[in-house]
């Protein structure tokens, strides 16, 4: 399979992490403020913005910007470090993370939106909740206005522009985040995430009512 590329400059992309063998190595109900300090690298040393982050026991969602071209450098210093870290927390000496992460570059808001929806519900995919506001490891405390866990966010477009309208916008888009993707969608969704790009079918384009145009970060 070919390499994808990593984001470009000003590119806003889907980020997955996997631990090695799927093994859960994060152990992130211990390691999850230091995992979260490590990750904090990126908006204050490489100017990359966070707009959502996730953390489950063997894999990592994010959704970013970077505002350099610097994607694979940022990520080859966090990822040494923080596997460091496990390795001294979990007294072990292997390798804790795939050798490359995954991007999937993201081109506009109907598919934004949907890419939100998927970090987010991970924690209900894995039965770990049916609450995607209960799952603690995670940056959505931050826009529910409970807890942003010392995670430096900047908001993405459509998050920014849907608080924009107060607390309507804020209610439609917590709504819409806790509204479960299943079925044809939810298998469109795994698929083009696989890609370099996230594109959806034909078929499900048409069932998607939302802003068609081309996003500037």
């Amino acid at each position: 399979m070919a390499r994808r590329p990593a984001p470009n400059k000003n590119e806003i992309a889907h980020i997955t992490i996997q631990c090695n063998n799927k093994e859960s190595l994060l152990n992130i109900s211990k390691t999850f403020h230091n995992a979260v300090s490590w990750f904090n690298c990126f908006p204050c040393v490489y100017n990359i913005k966070i707009h959502h982050i996730l953390f489950m026991s063997n894999h990592i969602h994010m959704l970013l910007t970077p505002t350099e071209n610097n994607m694979g450098e940022a990520m080859k210093y966090t990822l040494t470090n923080l596997s460091k870290y496990l390795n001294w927390f979990n007294n072990r000496k292997n390798h804790n993370f795939r050798n490359r992460y995954g991007p999937t570059i993201i081109r506009s808001y109907k598919h934004l939106i949907n890419v939100i929806r998927y970090i987010y519900q991970n924690p209900i995919r894995a039965g770990i909740t049916n609450n995607p506001f209960e799952y603690p490891y995670s940056s959505l405390g931050f826009y529910s206005g409970e807890n942003n866990k010392g995670i430096m966010l900047t908001p993405d477009e459509y998050t920014k522009d849907s608080f924009s309208f107060g607390a309507r916008g804020r209610e439609q888009w917590l709504n819409l985040v806790s509204d479960i993707i299943d079925g044809y969608d939810l298998t469109t969704l795994r698929k083009s995430l696989q890609k370099k790009e996230f594109l959806f079918t034909k078929k499900q384009l048409k069932s998607i009512s939302t802003n068609k145009t081309k996003l500037v970060i």
